[in-house]
């Protein structure tokens, strides 16, 4: 009966260490600079393209801005028509102003249109200052006229 059991703890502890897992294996890869190139490619590709689409975003609102903004001012001009006096003098003073300032506003989307990389972040100041500089102009003109 010894024997028995002392043979069936030993079927019992080999049985056991076949159930076993196998240890885990830790390696740390090293980063190679081919690892470091292709990121650096990979980051500078996907900057490029989320700037192009800002600013493409940006070039969308600003046209459709000015678009509007040429509707307001074509109204501006209908009221302007039955202005006499020192009235029809400012009306024509501030509508010079506000066709320049619109003209320079145009001339920015223009140059943002075919600007690239930083000029491009450059004019975007200068293209919404504009826009804003002529938006100002118009419903100042609408208010007083």
């Amino acid at each position: 009966m010894l024997r028995s059991s002392w043979l069936l703890s030993a079927a019992v502890l080999v049985s056991c260490a076949g159930c076993a897992e196998p240890p885990v294996e830790h390696t740390v890869r090293k980063v190679t600079a081919e690892d470091v190139r292709r990121d650096t490619e990979k980051a500078a590709d996907t900057a490029t393209k989320a700037a192009t689409q800002a600013k493409e975003e940006f070039e969308m609102r600003l046209k459709s801005g000015l678009a509007d903004m040429d509707t307001a001012i074509a109204k501006l001009h209908e009221k302007g028509h039955a202005l006499t006096g020192k009235a029809k003098t400012r009306w024509n003073e501030r509508m010079a102003d506000i066709e320049a300032k619109q003209e320079a506003a145009r001339e920015k989307l223009d140059e943002l249109g075919s600007s690239t990389g930083e000029a491009w972040a450059r004019l975007e100041k200068g293209a919404q200052a504009a826009w804003d500089d002529v938006q100002k102009a118009v419903q100042e003109a609408s208010q007083q006229f």
